[in-house]
């Protein structure tokens, strides 16, 4: 009889591989989850909202260069950027508030840098004089402070969207006032 080999019994192991090191390629990152992008640092304008005293009162300020730029520019691109900045703060301040137990800290004023573009969009470019601007911000101040009518009842709501209409509602208000008071002068001066 012939002598059967025998069968060597391989015993399976299994291996695990080392992950390889990542590198950064371009078809990597297309398919890595996204980030999701914060816009809160918008709703305090940066370091800008943690001024001590008045920090309202410095956003509307910031917002003066920015309408006078934007309506002696481009009457357009003002009502667009306008609108656009409502959206964006928005967004942000509902990012911002989200984690905190204070709904409309003073330390927001992405509403207030609004609120203060919303006059001057009704105001043509031949009357955005300082007089006009200088009116305008203490119209806006005024609406935004005493909070009366619209502006009360938008103030109340403790969200979002009533951190930044209350502006836009002192923006609004102030708006018509300017408007008023453009119509005064080119009936009698013109």
């Amino acid at each position: 009889m012939p002598k059967q080999k025998k069968k060597a019994t391989v015993k399976k192991t299994h291996i695990k591989a080392r992950p390889l090191e990542k590198t950064s390629t371009a078809s990597q990152t297309a398919q890595s989850p996204k980030k999701k992008l914060s816009l809160a640092p918008l709703a305090t304008l940066g370091a800008v909202g943690y001024f001590p005293k008045g920090s309202g009162t410095l956003g509307a300020l910031v917002a003066l260069p920015i309408a006078y730029l934007l309506n002696r520019t481009c009457l357009p691109l003002f009502w667009l950027v306008t609108a656009m900045s409502i959206i964006v703060g928005l967004i942000a301040v509902h990012q911002f508030t989200l984690r905190r137990k204070e709904k409309d800290p003073s330390c927001i004023i992405i509403d207030e840098v609004v609120g203060q573009l919303i006059p001057f969009v009704v105001i043509i470019p031949e009357f955005m004089h300082w007089p006009m601007l200088l009116t305008g911000f203490l119209l806006f101040r005024l609406f935004d402070i005493f909070k009366f009518g619209p502006v009360a009842f938008w103030g109340k709501r403790k969200d979002a969207l009533g951190v930044m209409m209350d502006d836009v509602a002192a923006g609004i208000l102030a708006g018509f006032v300017l408007a008023w008071l453009q119509a005064i002068i080119v009936f009698f001066y013109s």
